[in-house]
């Protein structure tokens, strides 16, 4: 898969995720901002720590 067919295939994962992510937290913190707020902090590291576990799994099923 190509670098860019991965980031967009990490931003529709995020999306499904970002769903689930704010009605829970909703349901945490009972307040939509903070809710938004921490959803977001979240899905901005998600989609990175995913594209680098995509890459690193690439790379280490490449070398056997």
């Amino acid at each position: 898969m190509s670098k860019k067919g991965l980031f967009y295939k990490s931003i529709i994962w995020q999306i499904i995720g970002m769903i689930w992510i704010s009605l829970l937290s909703y349901l945490w913190f009972g307040n939509w901002i903070r809710s938004l707020s921490f959803t977001s902090v979240v899905v901005v590291v998600s989609i990175f720590a995913y594209v680098l576990y995509e890459l690193a799994w690439e790379r280490f099923m490449n070398k056997k």
